[in-house]
């Protein structure tokens, strides 16, 4: 008796299960995307000149440096000058204005590395890095909030769904060009951008009884993506950070863009090796591209 009714159970929870995965639907195999971000919060350090902070919303640009300078169209003189932070629109190829980024992705399905169709292209963030005076009140840190809505068009249009939002908390350096320094690297200094730790990679979410992944990417530029990589430690220590932080540098004169993507998968992307784990507390890579500048 007892025997049977253990089989009778088994038996309405294996029912219970297939019904339950036969109520699923069909896998999402492309999406149509809409991707913006903005800076929600902003921090200056002491000094003279002009800070333009987080004011209003949307807000896609941090600046600091002289009253009446150009960051897109730098001075001679670093007393007249001024740098920013601004969110542009990959898509439409913009470094200024944000988003909101649109376009279709296709889902990676199964292992290996997504690339390609398989990589949704989103916003992009440039640091205009100028020579400003050693007197102005610099950037010392912000947060930028990121949102992605995915629509499913095939195999079967669907409504659309928010995937996960991420806040970004980052710590800012404007460095003293003459060195030395940090880490050892050349003189001019690179100004430094680091992370402070948030889950990007495979972040789950369910539609239509089907689970997915998303993961934050930075893009190369030629149909590939990768993870982020790490600044030097001392140049963590630096900006207050743990060592083995996130982030990138920066080269003095130069407008520097990180172009971020993301893909939607059906299994874990850029898993690390065991021995890597640590290395993973963040999902980006800072290649992106540069653009250089002209007096």
């Amino acid at each position: 008796m007892r025997g049977s009714l253990l089989k009778a159970t088994l038996a309405a929870c294996a029912l219970t299960v297939a019904s339950g995965a036969s109520m699923a639907g069909a896998i999402v195999t492309q999406w149509s995307y809409s991707n913006d971000a903005t800076f929600t919060a902003a921090s200056f350090g002491n000094g003279s000149g002009s800070t333009n902070g987080v004011s209003g919303s949307p807000d896609y640009e941090l600046s600091w440096g002289a009253f009446g300078g150009d960051f897109q169209n730098p001075s001679s003189n670093p007393s007249d000058n001024r740098s920013a932070l601004t969110i542009g629109n990959g898509a439409t190829g913009t470094l200024t204005g944000g988003g909101p980024a649109t376009g279709s992705v296709d889902t990676h399905i199964g292992g290996g590395t997504p690339s390609g169709s398989e990589i949704g292209v989103g916003i992009n963030i440039t640091h205009w890095n100028n020579p400003i005076s050693g007197l102005f009140a610099t950037l010392q840190g912000g947060t930028i909030h990121d949102t992605l809505t995915l629509t499913p068009v095939l195999p079967n249009p669907g409504p659309s769904i928010d995937a996960p939002a991420i806040d970004f908390v980052f710590k800012f350096l404007e460095t003293p060009n003459a060195g030395p320094c940090a880490g050892g690297t050349a003189t001019p200094c690179g100004d430094l951008f680091g992370l402070v730790s948030v889950p990007t990679l495979n972040l789950p979410f369910t539609y239509d009884g089907n689970q997915y992944l998303a993961s934050i990417l930075v893009t190369d530029g030629q149909g590939g993506a990768s993870p982020i990589g790490q600044l030097l430690d001392a140049e963590c220590t630096a900006l207050g950070l743990a060592a083995g932080c996130q982030g990138w540098r920066t080269d003095e004169e130069a407008a520097t863009t990180v172009q971020f993507g993301f893909s939607i998968s059906t299994q874990p992307v850029f898993v690390p090796e065991p021995a890597a784990l640590a290395l993973m507390a963040f999902g980006l890579f800072g290649i992106g591209y540069r653009c250089r500048k002209t007096a």
